[in-house]
């Protein structure tokens, strides 16, 4: 096994510190630079890797002593804004000059060794001045990351590509803020992306490193604040080419997955290749495979219903990226994928009823990165386009089915510029400047009882995004230094709809960090969105036999259900408030303390149809038709607006992380990587990076095995402290944490726990993961008593195993390099939903294989490198 070490700070010989807070790189740096003007090597050598022993030079002739000279003026350090460097870290540099003394040149038969670096020029009489750049792949501004996540860090995780490690990560990299998307807003190298399937099958061992940012940070890159920021650097040199084969199944059967990649990937600097293809294949699960009761006691009803599809998935994916012009680099994606789901709705005098929904989707983007000036910029253009077909037998019609297609398209454009405005004493105002359009087209066919039905709805926009920060005081600058770093940040968009007119989004907040472990975040956003235009103009689809609780009669009864769009949706108008704190008390101990507090309040939300109770029924009784017996036959199942909902939630989260064994502190952050030969080594890394082969059974393999072992704990929490709609103006507030409910789930959870463990050590590893929920309560539904939802504990168990770490010895054969075995158990416990009833029978429709049909699944894939 081979492995290196890049060597910090060795560029240049003029290193100058830039004005950011990593006080951790900025004396990697100065070390190196004290390195450098000593004429010294400054290399950072792996544990157990012996120190190179310089030649000694032929002893010279005895010289005079030299005459005394007046002693040199006092050596000061100054940052970019000439300012004295922190006292720890001058006394530092000091002693480092003072130890260190100039070699003499080293002469043998004729040949030199390479000229060392000369000693950077002086600032001024007694000053020097300090240069260096900020590590590849920064972020924009100087936003501290919440959590920073190594190569070591990101293979205890076992996840094969970026996709899964998101997914793996969970709550680390989840908003509390409540926004319509729990996925990050994700970057590479620092940059926009075109959109995350850009992204998703970058394998994970390219990963150099990962940051997870604050949701404000999002601004500056002219998105809105409501998710995380999610930084992917990879590194410069790296080629993968990967195939996986993998299998889910049920413990109680039916609906078992069969899937199979392959991915081939390749990055040199700014070029990058990216290739792949995917196929799924997932059999139906009737109800019959569950044995759920039906109702009146048609015990083989169940063999004509599905609880979940049969499904067909293929995908390809390509990405190709490198530098078109002098500093100008860009990026062209492009994906396709092909959807099928068949189900059975149940069966009529005439047969079985049937419902097939085929997808199409396809998506091609663009991204261009340049410099002008002090002024970044980058343009992202997307075409999207999604079709959509379903068909549906209809009850009675002997074979006739109905049919709806819809076609969406999608065209956008956007430039973003970010740069310095002006300089204050704290450092530089930035802004950002985002300018898009979009064009988006929905057209929609409707085939029903013979008649067809044409719907075309599009939309333009233009918006103008502004954001600013302001520096007010910096920790080592002049001035109210004493207050730590303090910064404001404010921003406005005007969007300019070619339906609803035009809306706005404003917002301000603080970021401040008294002390460098200490990070506290307050900001307001106002926030006003349309409706997507799918949610106004989807064509009509009727879907009969859909089974349904009717709260009122307290039965369940098989409704004809309408979906499709509703064009009197009104757009919504958002306010949300934010205070978080993130603390990591102890410097030598990869500890994050954090909690977050959001309160949001929402006129006009736009939600799916809720559930069949009476209060729904009252606010809206057009929307449900009864037969003159009272039976529910029909609900129109379109999306609506509220008239208001309140939330507040306080999230507090623990991560903890440290090697398993000994190891010394500078090694716990090096960024190390292993290879299998000195050739795929050399191959990989830039000049200026160390290689030192490691000896199976050395000292040195078992401290790199130390070094690249992991255990790591997150544990977060979720008190929601409000959680009420207003479902129309005239009607009292719905309570979803006492009673109320507009969903199957019965409410919401006051209470919510998501814990994960992890450990992994010598190509074995293990991800333990706790998901908890409160129970809840619907409160007299149709008054006949309460149903109860308990609580729910779902835990999840990857094990994983690197093939060549295990079994392949100092050398291991190509095909074993970069295989995984991972074997999977999700819901350990086979946990599911338990609904009661006041005299303790589970309704209908609320049996537990109605609310998770899989229950416990275990999983097997095998990844193997080419």
């Amino acid at each position: 096994m081979y492995a290196t070490a890049a060597i910090p700070g060795c560029e240049r010989t003029r290193l100058r510190f830039a004005s950011f807070d990593e006080r951790d790189f900025m004396k990697a740096v100065l070390r190196s630079a004290a390195a450098l003007m000593s004429g010294a090597a400054a290399i950072a050598p792996l544990a157990g890797q012996a120190q190179p022993v310089p030649s000694q030079p032929p002893a010279a002739p005895a010289q005079p002593p030299p005459e005394p000279a007046e002693a040199p003026p006092p050596t000061q350090f100054l940052d970019t804004d000439g300012n004295p460097l922190p006292p720890d870290v001058q006394r530092e540099l000091e002693e480092q000059l003072r130890e260190r003394s100039p070699p003499a040149p080293n002469s043998e038969n004729g040949r030199t060794t390479e000229p060392l670096p000369t000693a950077p020029a002086r600032a001024g009489d007694g000053e020097m001045l300090v240069t260096g750049q900020r590590p590849r792949g920064s972020v924009v501004g100087d936003t501290a990351p919440e959590r920073t996540f190594s190569p070591l860090d990101i293979g205890a995780y076992g996840a094969g590509n970026v996709a899964e490690l998101i997914q793996a990560l969970g709550p680390q990299v989840t908003s509390n803020r409540g926004g319509t998307e729990s996925r990050p807003v994700t970057l590479l190298n620092g940059r926009r992306v075109s959109s995350f399937t850009e992204i998703a099958e970058i394998p994970a061992e390219a990963i150099e490193r990962m940051e997870v940012f604050p949701e404000e940070l999002a601004l500056r890159y002219g998105y809105r604040a409501d998710q995380k920021v999610v930084n992917i650097v990879t590194f410069e040199r790296f080629r993968s080419q990967h195939g996986q084969v993998g299998y889910i199944m049920p413990t109680d059967g039916g609906h078992g997955t069969a899937s199979l990649q392959a991915n081939y990937f390749a990055i040199r600097r700014d070029t990058r290749f990216d290739f792949g293809a995917a196929y799924s294949r997932s059999a139906s699960l009737l109800e019959s495979d569950r044995e759920l009761a039906q109702p009146g006691g048609a015990l083989d009803a169940g063999r004509f219903r599905t609880l979940l599809p049969a499904t067909e998935r293929l995908t390809f994916n390509g990405v190709v990226s490198g530098t078109v012009l002098d500093g100008v680099s860009s990026t062209l994606s492009g994906r396709v994928e092909l959807n099928t789901l068949e189900g059975l709705l149940g069966r009529d005098a005439n047969g079985l009823l049937a419902q097939q929904t085929d997808i199409w989707s396809s998506r091609l983007g663009t991204t261009s990165h340049g410099r002008m000036g002090n002024w970044l910029w980058t343009f992202a253009g997307n075409y999207d386009r999604l079709s959509t077909e379903v068909s549906t037998d209809v009850v009675g019609a002997n074979g006739r089915r109905d049919q709806a297609r819809s076609v969406y398209a999608y065209v956008n454009a956007s430039l973003l510029l970010s740069g310095p405005v002006l300089r204050l004493p704290a450092g530089p105002v930035s802004a950002s400047i985002l300018g898009s359009a979009e064009l988006r087209d929905f057209s929609g066919t409707m085939l029903r009882d013979g008649v067809e039905r044409q719907v075309e709805r599009s939309r333009d926009s233009g918006a103008l995004q502004l954001n600013l920060d302001v520096p007010i005081a910096r920790r080592r600058g002049r001035g109210i230094a004493w207050l730590g770093n303090l910064s404001a940040n404010g921003f406005l968009e005007v969007e300019q709809l070619s339906d609803f007119g035009t809306l706005r989004t404003f917002g301000y907040g603080l970021n401040w960090s008294p002390v460098d472990a200490i990070n506290i975040i307050a900001s307001v956003a106002a926030e006003e969105t349309a409706p997507l235009l799918e949610q106004l103009a989807a064509p009509l689809i009727v879907t009969p036999n859909v089974r349904t609780f009717d709260f009122t009669r307290r039965e369940v009864a098989d409704v004809t259900q309408l979906f499709g769009g509703n064009p009197t949706l009104r757009a919504d108008d958002r306010r949300s408030y934010r205070f978080g704190v993130t603390a990591r008390p102890l410097a030598a101990t990869d500890l994050t303390l954090s909690i977050d507090y959001v309160a949001t309040r929402i006129d006009d939300p736009i939600v799916p149809f809720p559930i069949v109770t009476p209060t729904i029924e009252a606010a809206f009784p057009e929307r449900f038709t009864r037969g003159s017996d009272g039976r529910l036959l029909q609900i129109d199942g379109r999306s609506l607006n509220f008239e208001e909902s309140r939330q507040e939630r306080l999230r507090w989260g623990v991560n903890f992380v440290r090697p398993l064994g000994a190891v010394e502190p500078w090694m716990r952050s090096a960024p190390a990587r292993t290879f299998s030969n000195e050739a795929e080594a050399r191959a990989a890394v830039p000049r200026g990076t160390m290689v030192a082969m490691v000896q199976p059974n050395s000292a040195m393999a078992r401290r790199f095995e130390n070094m690249a072992s992991r255990l790591y704990v997150s544990l977060y929490h979720t008190w929601r402290l409000r959680d009420e709609v207003v479902v129309r103006q005239d009607l009292p507030a719905l309570d979803l944490l006492n009673g109320a409910a507009l969903d199957l789930r019965g409410g919401r959870p006051r209470h919510e726990i998501e814990l994960q463990a992890g450990v992994f050590k010598a190509g074995l590893g293990g991800r333990l993961t706790l998901n908890w929920q409160s129970g809840t309560t619907i409160s007299n539904p149709g008054g006949a008593g309460d149903l109860t939802f308990s609580e729910l504990a779902i835990v999840n168990l990857n094990m994983f195993m690197n093939l060549a770490d295990r079994f392949g010895g100092a050398d291991p054969p190509r095909w074993l390099r970069g295989a995984r075995a991972t074997l999977g158990v999700t819901n350990l416990f086979n946990a599911r939903p338990e609904v009661r009833d006041q005299t303790g029978s589970t309704p209908l429709s609320y049996q537990p294989a109605y609310l998770d049909p899989l229950g416990r699944l275990l999983s097997l894939s095998v990844r193997m490198a080419f």
